[in-house]
């Protein structure tokens, strides 16, 4: 049976009705609830139809409201759900607050609010004569690499960050991995995979020097169990680690409960498989 998948509700909701998703998650109606805007992966930023490369958009589910920060816009941005109005927001008043986060400063929003609109996958504004579109990013499809998944979604290395493996565990799969290679497979849009996965790429980078080696192939969103991969491998729910050796499966973790801790995951198998 193939299971149904919990997708991220950052995007489905906010595509299908922003103000519902973003006034779910707070109000941007005071300038001091402007904070905990955390740097996201899953948008990309067209300005005047063309891709704003090193574009910086950040989701605060608290301030319900998205920040958009690029050279190329004539001041940053602010998207605010409540008021389903755009603001302007002076650069010197955004303040680094963590890792890939940043607040916003009393006083931040300058200028007459300005309307946003909903297009088909994405929302579009204007600023100073300058259009503008926060579109979805396309979904990662087929084989992907730790860095290209760390580059799509900054979510990702930030739980890798905060995610304290067991070192003793660690240790003993850089022991026990010759030959064995970890196939995830995930889909960067399914909920739980951001949830959990992060914590299999932490194990994957302290294992870097060892000889295990780690592989991923990413789902499409439009139609995920018609991949050929997932029958070929018999896959029915996300994320899946398949673990071999020699090129002979030998056993793989599934869904959340897997995840958990998947350098025990590992270990086990390999253990009661030498």
């Amino acid at each position: 049976m193939r299971l149904p998948i919990a997708r991220k509700t950052t995007v489905r909701v906010l595509l299908a009705a922003v103000a519902a998703f973003l006034a779910a998650a707070g109000t941007a109606g005071a300038q001091d609830d402007l904070r905990g805007f955390q740097l996201v992966g899953d948008y990309q930023l067209f300005l005047q139809g063309q891709e704003a490369a090193g574009a910086q958009l950040y989701l605060s589910r608290a301030a319900g409201a998205f920040l958009v920060i690029a050279d190329d816009l004539p001041s940053p941005v602010l998207l605010s759900a409540r008021n389903q109005a755009s603001y302007k927001v002076q650069l010197l008043k955004i303040s680094p607050a963590g890792e890939d986060t940043v607040d916003l400063l009393p006083g931040a929003l300058f200028g007459s609010p300005m309307p946003f609109r909903q297009i088909p996958k994405g929302l579009e504004f204007d600023v100073d004569g300058v259009r503008a579109q926060l579109r979805q990013r396309p979904s990662l499809a087929g084989e992907a690499t730790l860095e290209a998944l760390y580059d799509h979604d900054p979510a990702y290395r930030r739980s890798a960050n905060a995610y304290e493996s067991n070192p003793t565990v660690v240790a003993e799969l850089a022991e026990l991995g010759a030959g064995v290679e970890v196939r995830t497979v995930f889909g960067s849009w399914c909920h739980v995979c951001e949830r959990f996965m992060p914590r299999g790429l932490k194990v994957h980078e302290q294992l870097l020097e060892s000889p295990l080696r780690f592989t991923y192939y990413g789902l499409g969103d439009d139609n995920p169990w018609g991949d050929a991969e997932v029958d070929r491998l018999g896959v029915k729910e996300l994320p899946t680690a398949i673990v071999y050796r020699d090129g002979k499966e030998i056993g793989r973790y599934v869904g959340g409960p897997g995840w958990t801790q998947p350098e025990v995951s590992l270990r086990n198998i390999l253990r009661e498989n030498p």
